[in-house]
């Protein structure tokens, strides 16, 4: 199931205080858990479009070779999310395109000429690491409000998208339940997918006016509460209802907030508590 999210976040807050202001306003408490979560790193983005690109070539059935386009496709859709100002200026200078999705709105054999290109290809070659996109395996232990256990393991493909006209940043989501953390591991690594960190947090939920506030705390990291919304006006609204103005709250990802205090998390193979 895919989703795209709005959230905003408030640092440093003192969670037994955030909880009572949520209840004295009508909130619910829904639950409190444990997560484990690992996180995978896809293949370099330069190595996926030389493989694309070749099964893109070397196709001569039409539904094949499209198929393989829509690869690539995907692909670029990944990378214009954090193409640089210099960058869009050597697409316009070179290729006369202001993104790299807009070279499939040419005709058709021009997008095969600027794909095959050596220029475009050194260009993609520069891309490794997908910086906003990666894997996370997460199972979840939680226990509800009248004292059950409920435990459940989710895979999901997190991508950070460029951030709207309000500035806040949206991550689009595709998820699905799974079995179990080891089987699904174990896949993954057959897949050629091996897990870059470990990692432990902690969670409390609440429900205040159809939305969902979960006060987080990570390994060597004050708690804060992160809300979701539809829109800025509507992010707004819940955080003043809250006691906190929209520029209190930021946006970003819980690896932004490690770099704050001079932690990589991403050369962290093991964050617990």
């Amino acid at each position: 199931m895919s989703n795209m999210e709005l959230e905003m976040k408030i640092l440093n807050v003192d969670e037994d205080e955030l909880a009572k202001k949520i209840i004295s306003l009508g909130g619910k408490y829904v639950s409190s858990s444990n997560q484990y979560l690992y996180v995978y790193d896809l293949m370099y983005i330069n190595q996926r479009y030389s493989a694309f690109l070749y099964e893109f070539n070397i196709e001569s059935d039409a539904h094949k070779k499209a198929i393989n386009l829509n690869k690539i496709k995907n692909l670029f859709f990944e990378v214009d999310q954090f193409l640089s100002n210099t960058e869009i200026e050597y697409l316009k200078n070179n290729f006369s395109v202001n993104s790299l999705q807009d070279i499939f709105h040419l005709p058709s054999d021009k997008v095969s000429d600027i794909l095959n290109n050596n220029n475009f290809i050194n260009f993609i070659n520069n891309f490794k690491n997908t910086p906003h996109k990666w894997i996370r395996l997460r199972k979840t232990v939680e226990r509800n409000e009248n004292e059950e256990i409920k435990e459940s393991t989710t895979l999901t493909i997190k991508h950070i998208l460029k951030s709207n006209a309000s500035g806040i940043q949206q991550m689009h989501e595709t998820e699905i339940l799974v079995n179990s953390i080891e089987e699904t591991n174990e896949l993954l690594e057959n897949l050629g997918f091996y897990a870059r960190s470990y990692q432990e947090k902690k969670r409390v939920k609440y429900i205040l006016n159809n939305h969902e506030i979960d006060i987080d705390t990570w390994p060597k990291l004050p708690t804060y509460f992160e809300v979701e919304g539809n829109d800025k006006k509507d992010l707004e609204k819940i955080l003043n209802l809250l006691g906190y103005s929209f520029e209190e709250a930021v946006s970003c990802t819980v690896d932004d907030i490690y770099n704050t205090i001079g932690l990589d998390i991403n050369n962290m193979p093991i964050l617990k508590f």
